[in-house]
């Protein structure tokens, strides 16, 4: 089976998992989105579960990194850089109406399936470490957790982006998170980061 195929399929299961979720995706739907037979489906992959996992690490493990790439400009502070990524979020409408793909994938398989477990745990633990490693290279004040701040960010913009389609919006994403930031500001050290 050529790559472009495999590619197509992969494509099409993200976007019908990503708008549906797993259990809401049948087979006939993947079958008429990727318009090809059964047979060259399954040559590519062997299960639904086959073609999610792999839509997990090929599909949403790279959005996860491009779209949180934390790159640190060296006159910001480090707040600024994560306040932005935050901020960000909301300038993306298929986000603010459908959620963090990885979030609604690990909200309903995680609990059911050790597989998804996994493979949704390693990509959060690459995100928590890109935060991590951004927040441990800055001045805070000296009693924050970096550990637990981390998750905290993460689990606040999953939760801002975790309402229905109809109760979601940008006004409402960024009023959620206009607390995050507010914190985050107040454990800024008062040294000049940019000296």
């Amino acid at each position: 089976m050529t790559q472009p195929t495999r590619e197509k399929i992969l494509d099409a299961v993200f976007t019908l998992v990503y708008i549906k979720g797993y259990n809401g995706t049948s087979m006939s739907m993947i079958l008429e989105a990727c318009n090809i037979p059964k047979g060259s489906l399954y040559h590519c992959f062997a299960s639904k579960k086959a073609m999610v996992l792999a839509v997990l690490k090929e599909r949403i493990a790279p959005r996860m990194d491009q779209f949180y790439d934390l790159e640190h400009h060296c006159n910001d502070h480090e707040i600024d850089t994560l306040i932005a990524a935050v901020l960000k979020v909301a300038d993306k409408q298929e986000l603010l109406q459908y959620g963090c793909p990885l979030n609604r994938l690990n909200q309903e398989m995680s609990p059911v399936d050790t597989d998804f477990s996994h493979e949704i745990n390693i990509i959060y633990e690459k995100l928590k470490y890109k935060i991590i490693h951004l927040l441990s290279n800055s001045n805070l004040q000296k009693d924050v957790n970096i550990d637990s701040l981390s998750e905290y960010i993460i689990a606040t913009v999953w939760g801002a982006l975790s309402l229905s389609p109809q109760q979601s919006s940008k006004a409402r994403y960024l009023q959620t998170v206009s607390h995050l930031i507010s914190y985050l500001n107040t454990i800024k050290s008062d040294i000049d980061h940019s000296v």
